[in-house]
Protein backbone atom coordinates (compact mmCIF):
# COMPACT_ATOMS: atom_id res chain seq x y z
CA UNK A 1 0.00 0.00 0.00
CA UNK A 2 1.91 3.36 -1.08
CA UNK A 3 1.87 6.16 1.39
CA UNK A 4 -0.30 8.78 1.64
CA UNK A 5 1.92 11.57 2.19
CA UNK A 6 3.27 11.50 -1.16
CA UNK A 7 2.73 13.89 -3.34
CA UNK A 8 2.24 13.30 -7.26
CA UNK A 9 5.03 15.45 -9.66
CA UNK A 10 2.28 18.10 -10.39
CA UNK A 11 1.53 18.70 -6.62
CA UNK A 12 5.35 19.42 -5.65
CA UNK A 13 5.87 21.80 -8.83
CA UNK A 14 2.66 23.84 -7.60
CA UNK A 15 4.00 23.59 -3.88
CA UNK A 16 7.43 25.32 -5.10
CA UNK A 17 5.80 27.50 -7.39
CA UNK A 18 4.04 28.90 -4.24
CA UNK A 19 6.95 28.84 -2.22
CA UNK A 20 9.06 30.97 -4.78
CA UNK A 21 6.37 33.76 -4.84
CA UNK A 22 6.03 34.06 -1.06
CA UNK A 23 9.84 34.87 -0.67
CA UNK A 24 9.78 37.34 -3.41
CA UNK A 25 6.79 39.20 -2.34
CA UNK A 26 8.11 39.79 1.39
CA UNK A 27 7.49 43.52 2.42
CA UNK A 28 11.24 44.18 3.97
CA UNK A 29 10.79 46.27 7.42
CA UNK A 30 11.14 50.06 7.25
CA UNK A 31 13.59 51.73 8.10
CA UNK A 32 14.15 54.75 10.09
CA UNK A 33 16.92 57.72 9.32
CA UNK A 34 17.10 59.18 13.04
CA UNK A 35 19.44 62.53 13.65
CA UNK A 36 20.29 63.55 16.63
CA UNK A 37 18.85 66.89 17.59
CA UNK A 38 21.43 69.48 18.05
CA UNK A 39 21.21 70.93 22.18
CA UNK A 40 24.06 72.76 24.10
CA UNK A 41 25.09 71.40 27.71
CA UNK A 42 22.33 73.21 29.21
CA UNK A 43 20.46 70.83 30.60
CA UNK A 44 21.09 66.62 31.24
CA UNK A 45 21.95 63.98 29.84
CA UNK A 46 19.32 61.83 28.41
CA UNK A 47 20.36 58.03 27.11
CA UNK A 48 18.24 58.04 24.06
CA UNK A 49 18.04 61.75 22.85
CA UNK A 50 21.42 62.67 24.18
CA UNK A 51 21.79 65.99 25.67
CA UNK A 52 18.42 67.85 26.45
CA UNK A 53 18.31 71.74 26.36
CA UNK A 54 18.43 74.97 24.16
CA UNK A 55 20.02 74.77 21.00
CA UNK A 56 22.59 77.94 20.52
CA UNK A 57 19.85 80.20 17.92
CA UNK A 58 17.58 79.47 21.44
CA UNK A 59 20.60 80.99 23.26
CA UNK A 60 21.23 83.93 21.74
CA UNK A 61 17.53 85.13 21.62
CA UNK A 62 17.46 84.74 25.28
CA UNK A 63 20.39 86.70 25.79
CA UNK A 64 18.97 89.72 23.41
CA UNK A 65 16.12 90.09 25.64
CA UNK A 66 17.89 89.71 28.83
CA UNK A 67 19.92 92.56 27.35
CA UNK A 68 17.04 94.42 26.82
CA UNK A 69 15.69 94.07 30.71
CA UNK A 70 18.68 95.73 32.38
CA UNK A 71 19.15 95.17 35.87
CA UNK A 72 17.60 96.84 38.92
CA UNK A 73 19.43 96.85 42.20
CA UNK A 74 16.93 95.32 44.59
CA UNK A 75 16.65 98.94 46.83
CA UNK A 76 15.53 99.90 42.98
CA UNK A 77 13.55 97.14 42.33
CA UNK A 78 11.49 98.05 46.28
CA UNK A 79 11.07 101.38 45.10
CA UNK A 80 9.34 100.39 41.85
CA UNK A 81 6.67 98.14 44.04
CA UNK A 82 5.99 101.34 46.29
CA UNK A 83 5.84 103.82 43.28
CA UNK A 84 2.97 101.02 41.43
CA UNK A 85 0.99 101.34 44.43
CA UNK A 86 2.25 97.90 46.94
CA UNK A 87 2.04 98.84 50.66
CA UNK A 88 2.79 97.19 53.43
CA UNK A 89 4.35 93.55 53.93
CA UNK A 90 7.90 94.81 54.29
CA UNK A 91 9.99 91.59 54.85
CA UNK A 92 8.14 90.20 51.81
CA UNK A 93 9.00 92.88 49.71
CA UNK A 94 12.50 92.69 50.70
CA UNK A 95 12.86 89.53 49.85
CA UNK A 96 10.30 89.41 46.72
CA UNK A 97 12.90 92.25 45.42
CA UNK A 98 16.34 89.91 46.22
CA UNK A 99 14.45 86.80 44.96
CA UNK A 100 14.28 88.87 41.48
CA UNK A 101 17.48 90.74 41.49
CA UNK A 102 19.02 86.90 41.88
CA UNK A 103 16.80 85.90 39.16
CA UNK A 104 18.00 88.09 36.59
CA UNK A 105 21.63 88.16 37.12
CA UNK A 106 21.32 83.98 37.59
CA UNK A 107 20.21 84.57 33.66
CA UNK A 108 22.68 87.03 32.59
CA UNK A 109 25.47 85.23 33.66
CA UNK A 110 24.14 81.72 31.77
CA UNK A 111 23.04 83.29 28.91
CA UNK A 112 25.40 86.44 28.05
CA UNK A 113 28.33 85.77 30.12
CA UNK A 114 28.51 82.06 29.24
CA UNK A 115 29.43 80.56 32.37
CA UNK A 116 28.43 76.89 33.13
CA UNK A 117 25.89 75.73 35.20
CA UNK A 118 28.23 74.15 38.24
CA UNK A 119 29.56 77.80 38.62
CA UNK A 120 25.92 78.99 39.22
CA UNK A 121 24.22 79.12 42.35
CA UNK A 122 21.33 76.51 42.44
CA UNK A 123 17.63 78.11 41.76
CA UNK A 124 15.71 78.79 44.61
CA UNK A 125 12.02 78.37 44.99
CA UNK A 126 9.72 80.57 47.56
CA UNK A 127 7.00 79.64 49.56
CA UNK A 128 4.13 83.28 49.98
CA UNK A 129 2.78 82.33 53.63
CA UNK A 130 0.10 84.55 54.73
CA UNK A 131 -3.44 85.34 55.43
CA UNK A 132 -6.04 86.40 52.13
CA UNK A 133 -5.50 89.56 50.89
CA UNK A 134 -2.31 90.28 51.95
CA UNK A 135 -0.90 90.72 48.61
CA UNK A 136 1.13 87.55 48.12
CA UNK A 137 0.04 86.97 44.38
CA UNK A 138 0.24 90.42 43.28
CA UNK A 139 3.73 90.75 45.16
CA UNK A 140 4.53 87.97 42.76
CA UNK A 141 2.96 89.90 39.56
CA UNK A 142 4.35 93.25 39.88
CA UNK A 143 8.12 91.89 40.55
CA UNK A 144 8.24 89.68 37.50
CA UNK A 145 5.57 90.45 35.29
CA UNK A 146 5.98 94.33 35.31
CA UNK A 147 8.81 95.13 37.00
CA UNK A 148 11.65 92.83 35.26
CA UNK A 149 9.37 91.78 32.66
CA UNK A 150 9.74 87.49 32.64
CA UNK A 151 7.38 84.83 31.20
CA UNK A 152 5.16 85.30 34.58
CA UNK A 153 2.35 82.41 35.04
CA UNK A 154 -0.36 82.74 37.80
CA UNK A 155 -1.93 79.49 37.81
CA UNK A 156 -5.28 78.65 40.15
CA UNK A 157 -4.13 74.69 41.32
CA UNK A 158 -7.62 74.15 42.35
CA UNK A 159 -8.65 72.88 38.61
CA UNK A 160 -5.65 70.49 38.63
CA UNK A 161 -5.51 66.48 38.79
CA UNK A 162 -3.12 63.81 38.84
CA UNK A 163 -1.61 62.61 35.10
CA UNK A 164 -4.20 60.64 33.50
CA UNK A 165 -7.44 62.21 35.13
CA UNK A 166 -9.98 64.88 34.39
CA UNK A 167 -8.95 67.78 34.83
CA UNK A 168 -5.09 69.81 34.24
CA UNK A 169 -2.08 67.91 34.56
CA UNK A 170 1.38 69.83 36.26
CA UNK A 171 2.73 69.45 32.43
CA UNK A 172 0.13 71.58 31.44
CA UNK A 173 1.75 74.93 34.36
CA UNK A 174 4.68 74.22 31.71
CA UNK A 175 2.22 74.45 28.33
CA UNK A 176 0.77 77.89 29.55
CA UNK A 177 3.98 79.01 30.29
CA UNK A 178 5.29 78.50 26.51
CA UNK A 179 2.17 80.30 25.20
CA UNK A 180 2.79 83.51 27.07
CA UNK A 181 6.26 83.27 25.85
CA UNK A 182 4.94 83.79 22.46
CA UNK A 183 6.24 80.01 22.26
CA UNK A 184 9.77 80.84 22.44
CA UNK A 185 10.85 77.81 24.72
CA UNK A 186 14.07 79.39 25.65
CA UNK A 187 12.79 82.69 26.64
CA UNK A 188 10.01 80.46 28.50
CA UNK A 189 12.41 78.29 30.45
CA UNK A 190 13.58 81.52 32.29
CA UNK A 191 9.79 82.52 33.70
CA UNK A 192 8.19 82.27 36.50
CA UNK A 193 5.19 79.75 37.82
CA UNK A 194 3.09 81.50 40.50
CA UNK A 195 1.24 78.39 41.98
CA UNK A 196 -1.54 80.21 43.19
CA UNK A 197 -3.87 78.65 46.28
CA UNK A 198 -1.11 75.88 46.63
CA UNK A 199 -2.67 75.24 50.21
CA UNK A 200 -6.10 73.89 48.44
CA UNK A 201 -4.11 70.88 47.35
CA UNK A 202 -3.80 69.97 50.59
CA UNK A 203 -4.48 66.06 51.43
CA UNK A 204 -7.42 65.33 53.92
CA UNK A 205 -6.01 62.74 56.02
CA UNK A 206 -8.14 60.37 57.70
CA UNK A 207 -8.09 57.18 59.60
CA UNK A 208 -11.29 56.00 58.95
CA UNK A 209 -11.65 52.33 56.64
CA UNK A 210 -14.37 51.63 55.01
CA UNK A 211 -14.61 48.70 52.26
CA UNK A 212 -13.56 49.74 49.01
CA UNK A 213 -10.46 52.15 50.59
CA UNK A 214 -8.18 50.38 48.48
CA UNK A 215 -9.93 50.85 45.20
CA UNK A 216 -9.69 54.94 45.75
CA UNK A 217 -7.26 57.29 45.35
CA UNK A 218 -6.59 60.91 46.31
CA UNK A 219 -6.08 62.45 42.44
CA UNK A 220 -6.36 65.92 43.82
CA UNK A 221 -4.36 66.02 46.74
CA UNK A 222 -1.12 63.63 46.52
CA UNK A 223 -1.10 63.02 43.06
CA UNK A 224 -0.62 67.09 42.05
CA UNK A 225 1.45 67.48 45.19
CA UNK A 226 3.91 64.36 43.63
CA UNK A 227 3.41 66.13 40.02
CA UNK A 228 4.81 69.29 41.53
CA UNK A 229 7.64 67.35 43.21
CA UNK A 230 9.05 66.61 39.71
CA UNK A 231 9.01 70.08 38.32
CA UNK A 232 10.31 71.72 41.55
CA UNK A 233 13.38 69.29 41.66
CA UNK A 234 14.03 67.88 38.02
CA UNK A 235 16.15 69.23 35.41
CA UNK A 236 13.71 69.03 32.41
CA UNK A 237 10.51 68.00 31.60
CA UNK A 238 8.04 67.22 28.11
CA UNK A 239 5.24 69.16 28.00
CA UNK A 240 2.11 69.15 25.11
CA UNK A 241 2.60 72.08 22.79
CA UNK A 242 -0.99 72.97 22.50
CA UNK A 243 -4.07 72.33 25.06
CA UNK A 244 -5.64 69.31 23.76
CA UNK A 245 -5.41 66.21 25.08
CA UNK A 246 -1.97 65.95 26.53
CA UNK A 247 -1.59 62.32 26.43
CA UNK A 248 -1.74 62.19 22.49
CA UNK A 249 -0.54 64.68 21.41
CA UNK A 250 2.96 66.40 20.34
CA UNK A 251 5.34 66.62 23.13
CA UNK A 252 8.27 69.63 23.83
CA UNK A 253 11.13 69.12 25.78
CA UNK A 254 11.97 72.15 28.20
CA UNK A 255 14.77 72.89 30.52
CA UNK A 256 13.76 73.42 34.24
CA UNK A 257 17.33 74.54 35.21
CA UNK A 258 16.36 78.53 35.12
CA UNK A 259 12.64 78.24 35.78
CA UNK A 260 11.46 79.65 39.10
CA UNK A 261 8.53 78.59 41.13
CA UNK A 262 6.81 80.44 43.75
CA UNK A 263 3.43 79.26 46.01
CA UNK A 264 1.33 81.10 47.45
CA UNK A 265 -1.40 79.81 49.98
CA UNK A 266 -3.12 81.16 53.13
CA UNK A 267 -2.77 77.97 54.88
CA UNK A 268 -6.19 78.64 57.03
CA UNK A 269 -6.25 76.67 60.13
CA UNK A 270 -2.42 75.94 60.13
CA UNK A 271 -1.77 77.80 63.04
CA UNK A 272 -4.47 76.55 65.35
CA UNK A 273 -3.40 72.94 64.13
CA UNK A 274 0.52 74.23 65.44
CA UNK A 275 -1.15 74.94 68.53
CA UNK A 276 -3.02 71.52 69.07
CA UNK A 277 0.22 70.09 67.65
CA UNK A 278 2.36 71.50 70.47
CA UNK A 279 0.14 71.61 73.51
CA UNK A 280 -0.61 68.32 75.88
CA UNK A 281 -3.66 67.29 73.90
CA UNK A 282 -6.16 65.46 77.26
CA UNK A 283 -9.51 63.97 76.63
CA UNK A 284 -12.27 63.74 79.24
CA UNK A 285 -12.13 66.83 81.96
CA UNK A 286 -8.43 67.95 80.86
CA UNK A 287 -9.00 68.55 77.41
CA UNK A 288 -9.42 72.51 76.41
CA UNK A 289 -12.12 74.28 75.50
CA UNK A 290 -12.74 74.91 71.85
CA UNK A 291 -12.64 78.76 72.81
CA UNK A 292 -9.08 78.63 73.79
CA UNK A 293 -8.07 78.06 70.16
CA UNK A 294 -7.05 81.19 68.03
CA UNK A 295 -9.24 80.20 64.50
CA UNK A 296 -9.14 83.88 63.16
CA UNK A 297 -8.41 83.68 59.61
CA UNK A 298 -5.97 86.85 59.05
CA UNK A 299 -3.58 84.99 61.27
CA UNK A 300 -0.04 86.34 62.05
CA UNK A 301 2.61 83.90 60.83
CA UNK A 302 5.75 83.30 63.13
CA UNK A 303 9.36 81.78 62.43
CA UNK A 304 8.45 79.45 64.65
CA UNK A 305 5.30 78.10 62.53
CA UNK A 306 7.73 78.41 59.76
CA UNK A 307 10.38 76.15 61.22
CA UNK A 308 7.77 73.33 61.89
CA UNK A 309 7.80 71.27 59.32
CA UNK A 310 5.25 68.27 60.76
CA UNK A 311 2.58 70.55 60.81
CA UNK A 312 2.98 71.19 57.20
CA UNK A 313 2.44 67.46 56.91
CA UNK A 314 -0.41 67.31 59.31
CA UNK A 315 -2.05 69.34 57.48
CA UNK A 316 -1.76 67.42 54.27
CA UNK A 317 1.25 68.72 52.66
CA UNK A 318 4.33 66.00 51.39
CA UNK A 319 7.28 67.26 53.32
CA UNK A 320 9.67 66.94 50.36
CA UNK A 321 7.62 69.11 48.75
CA UNK A 322 7.58 71.79 52.07
CA UNK A 323 11.43 71.08 51.65
CA UNK A 324 12.03 72.19 48.14
CA UNK A 325 11.10 75.50 49.28
CA UNK A 326 14.50 77.50 50.18
CA UNK A 327 12.69 79.75 51.79
CA UNK A 328 8.82 80.21 53.23
CA UNK A 329 8.38 84.24 53.18
CA UNK A 330 5.64 85.06 55.79
CA UNK A 331 2.96 87.94 55.14
CA UNK A 332 1.21 89.68 57.87
CA UNK A 333 -2.35 90.58 57.79
CA UNK A 334 -2.72 94.08 56.94
CA UNK A 335 -3.23 97.04 60.07
CA UNK A 336 -5.16 99.93 59.65
CA UNK A 337 -2.88 101.98 58.10
CA UNK A 338 -1.31 100.38 54.98
CA UNK A 339 -4.99 99.13 54.62
CA UNK A 340 -6.00 103.09 54.78
CA UNK A 341 -3.15 103.84 52.57
CA UNK A 342 -4.05 101.39 49.53
CA UNK A 343 -7.62 103.13 49.76
CA UNK A 344 -6.44 106.23 48.89
CA UNK A 345 -3.81 105.63 46.60
CA UNK A 346 -5.15 102.75 44.87
CA UNK A 347 -8.54 102.08 44.82
CA UNK A 348 -10.15 105.71 45.07
CA UNK A 349 -8.10 107.12 42.27
CA UNK A 350 -9.63 104.11 40.39
CA UNK A 351 -13.45 105.40 41.18
CA UNK A 352 -12.68 109.00 40.81
CA UNK A 353 -11.64 108.27 36.85
CA UNK A 354 -14.44 106.52 36.61
CA UNK A 355 -16.70 108.90 37.81
CA UNK A 356 -14.60 112.04 35.72
CA UNK A 357 -15.50 109.65 32.37
CA UNK A 358 -19.32 110.42 33.31
CA UNK A 359 -19.15 113.57 34.31
CA UNK A 360 -19.20 113.22 37.60
CA UNK A 361 -18.08 114.51 40.71
CA UNK A 362 -17.50 111.95 43.80
CA UNK A 363 -16.83 113.24 47.24
CA UNK A 364 -15.90 110.92 50.11
CA UNK A 365 -15.79 112.20 53.61
CA UNK A 366 -13.31 111.02 55.72
CA UNK A 367 -14.98 109.29 58.39
CA UNK A 368 -16.68 107.29 55.59
CA UNK A 369 -13.49 105.72 54.74
CA UNK A 370 -12.21 105.33 58.56
CA UNK A 371 -15.48 103.26 58.38
CA UNK A 372 -14.10 101.40 55.20
CA UNK A 373 -11.44 100.21 56.69
CA UNK A 374 -12.64 99.42 60.02
CA UNK A 375 -15.45 96.99 58.36
CA UNK A 376 -12.60 95.71 56.46
CA UNK A 377 -10.59 94.47 59.15
CA UNK A 378 -13.63 93.12 60.81
CA UNK A 379 -14.34 91.06 57.48
CA UNK A 380 -10.29 89.82 58.01
CA UNK A 381 -10.30 89.53 54.09
CA UNK A 382 -7.04 92.26 53.64
CA UNK A 383 -7.24 94.43 51.17
CA UNK A 384 -9.79 92.32 49.39
CA UNK A 385 -12.49 93.21 52.05
CA UNK A 386 -11.55 97.35 50.86
CA UNK A 387 -13.33 97.16 48.12
CA UNK A 388 -16.24 94.93 49.27
CA UNK A 389 -16.74 97.23 51.71
CA UNK A 390 -16.65 100.23 49.63
CA UNK A 391 -18.46 99.11 46.18
CA UNK A 392 -22.33 98.86 48.13
CA UNK A 393 -22.23 102.81 48.66
CA UNK A 394 -20.56 103.65 45.20
CA UNK A 395 -23.29 101.30 43.51
CA UNK A 396 -25.80 103.86 44.98
CA UNK A 397 -24.02 107.09 43.87
CA UNK A 398 -23.62 105.66 40.36
CA UNK A 399 -27.25 104.67 39.97
CA UNK A 400 -28.32 108.16 40.71
CA UNK A 401 -25.87 110.05 38.58
CA UNK A 402 -24.44 108.04 36.08
CA UNK A 403 -25.97 108.22 32.19
CA UNK A 404 -27.47 112.05 33.00
CA UNK A 405 -26.87 114.42 30.77
CA UNK A 406 -24.63 117.53 32.21
CA UNK A 407 -23.31 114.64 34.74
CA UNK A 408 -23.72 115.34 38.53
CA UNK A 409 -21.86 115.46 42.17
CA UNK A 410 -21.83 112.49 44.39
CA UNK A 411 -21.15 112.88 48.10
CA UNK A 412 -20.75 109.83 50.08
CA UNK A 413 -21.01 111.24 54.31
CA UNK A 414 -21.30 109.83 57.50
CA UNK A 415 -24.31 110.55 59.29
CA UNK A 416 -26.27 108.83 61.99
CA UNK A 417 -23.61 105.96 62.66
CA UNK A 418 -24.13 104.67 58.68
CA UNK A 419 -23.04 105.53 55.15
CA UNK A 420 -25.11 108.75 53.20
CA UNK A 421 -25.21 109.65 49.36
CA UNK A 422 -26.33 112.72 48.24
CA UNK A 423 -26.64 112.24 44.53
CA UNK A 424 -27.63 115.54 42.62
Amino acid sequence: MENETNMNPESEKHAANFLETTETNVVPEPTIDWEPMEYTEIGTQDPQHGIVGLSPAECESVAGRLAEIGVLSPVEIEQRLLDVGYRGQQVARRAGSVLAYRHVMRLRRRFMEKRPMDALPTREHYLFLGSTGSGKTYLTELLFREIIKVPTLVADMTRFSETGYVGDDVQMLVSHLFELADKDRGWASCGVICVDEFDKLASSRSSTRFAGEGTTKDVSGFGVQRGLLTLLSGKYTTFPADFGYSGHGAQLTMPLDNMLFIACGAFSGLKGLADVTGSNASVGFGQSSKSEVDDAIAMKVGNTLLENTTVFSQYGMLPELIGRFSRLVPFQPLDEATLRDILDDTLLDQYHREFADENVELIIDDEVLGEIVTTAIRRETGARGLRASLVPHLEEAAFETFGKPGGGRAHLMWKKDRVVVDAS
